[in-house]
């Protein structure tokens, strides 16, 4: 089902309005009366949110709202420990409502998740990574795109638009989750939303908090930096020079290979990266190519042990090499090794099985020489 990205509604009903959304509408309202009817009766309501730009702007919406008792997740999984530590947490709870912002959605965290439910605990799950049928079967309500998409791109609905509409459903300002939805975009590079340069910077001192924090309940700090000019600008000339060191380092052994008139980048990235660290795989990936501006077509592909990333200029675009349909070519011709993919014409992402993304780049690479269009 193709979507087009349609204008902002500007009604105060919904932030955005296209074939997609008006298909997750009633869903979005669905959720947006349990959450209102759990705020009525004055509910415990313990959110569990992914620890990056997208799932912090979620919660942010959400807390415009709901009054509720924040946790960071630094996994996109929903662990067997994970629920028994929230389980302890609304044990003396009386209707206690649990919600996951942006995970939670992937197989691996259905045990987690049926811990919940065996507990007798009503859970959302909010969710915009392809998620299994197995997980979307054991909430009691959740909202996810893919639902009513299966394109490549639906993941470029963030969890923070999602929330954000769910906000303004429950009444919320809806500049201010406006806001926040495009603070997600622009940490998820998505390009749902047009995020300017202050969505950018809020996003990337985000994650830069978010990476710099263990588990807890970090909300109002976040909110704090954000607030604080002189802390906010200190956090983001850190991530800055984080990100350019990682990056320069890693354009030392940088590989070429030709792309028409173009090129495309190879560049290896596990050696630069340490799980839950500063920056991550896909920031540098990103930081390079935008140090390699060029009018002719450009492809960064940076590798990881079970992830590649790609990147994607305009001139690559218009010859038919989307990130997407990159993407989409390799699921389909290396679908064994190839766990997951997807993402936007720019930028995208293909989780491989261990061991194999040698492989799997070099049938990307003998599509895009042999003509991806």
């Amino acid at each position: 089902m193709a979507v087009t990205l349609g204008e902002a509604a500007g009604n105060g009903k919904m932030l955005m309005q296209n074939e997609l959304t008006k298909m997750l509408k009633p869903k979005i309202e669905q959720l947006a009366a349990v959450l209102q009817k759990a705020k009525t009766e004055n509910r415990f309501v313990l959110v569990r949110f992914h620890h990056d730009a997208d799932g912090i702007s979620a919660t942010f919406a959400l807390s415009e709202v709901l009054r509720f008792f924040a946790q960071q997740q630094n996994s996109a999984v929903y662990t067997v420990k994970d629920a028994i530590r929230d389980l302890s947490v609304v044990a003396h709870e009386e209707k206690p409502l649990i919600t996951l912002l942006d995970f939670g959605m992937n197989a691996e965290s259905a045990e987690g998740l049926n811990l919940i439910k065996a507990g007798g605990i009503e859970l959302i799950v909010i969710d915009h990574h392809p998620p299994s049928k197995e997980a979307m079967g054991i909430p009691d309500f959740y909202l996810t795109p893919w639902e009513f998409s299966n394109e490549n791109d639906t993941s470029r609905y963030v969890a923070g638009y999602l929330v954000a509409e769910v906000a303004v459903a429950c009444g919320g300002d809806g500049d201010k989750c406006r806001k926040y939805a495009k603070t997600a975009c622009a940490g998820d590079k998505s390009d749902l939303m047009d995020s300017d340069d202050e969505d950018k910077k809020r996003a990337l001192v985000l994650d830069y908090l978010a990476a710099n924090s263990g588990y807890g309940n970090n909300l109002k700090f976040y909110k704090t930096v954000l607030k604080n000019d002189e802390l906010f600008q200190s956090m983001y000339t850190q991530a800055i020079e984080k990100i350019d060191d990682a990056a320069e380092r890693a354009m030392k052994s940088m590989k070429e290979r030709k792309f028409g008139d173009g090129k495309i980048y190879l560049v290896e990235l596990e050696r630069l990266v340490k799980k839950g660290e500063f920056p991550n795989r896909s920031k540098i990936t990103t930081r390079i190519f935008e140090k390699l501006k060029s009018d002719k077509p450009a492809i960064v592909i940076g590798t990881g042990k079970r992830m590649i990333i790609l990147r994607v200029n305009d001139a690559a675009v218009e010859m038919g090499a989307g990130a997407n349909k990159i993407a989409e070519m390799v699921s389909g011709s290396m679908g064994d090794f190839v766990e997951s993919g997807g993402g936007h014409v720019r930028a995208g992402a293909i989780k491989v099985k261990e061991g194999f993304v040698d492989s799997v780049v070099n049938a990307i690479l003998k599509d895009l020489t042999r003509g991806i269009g």
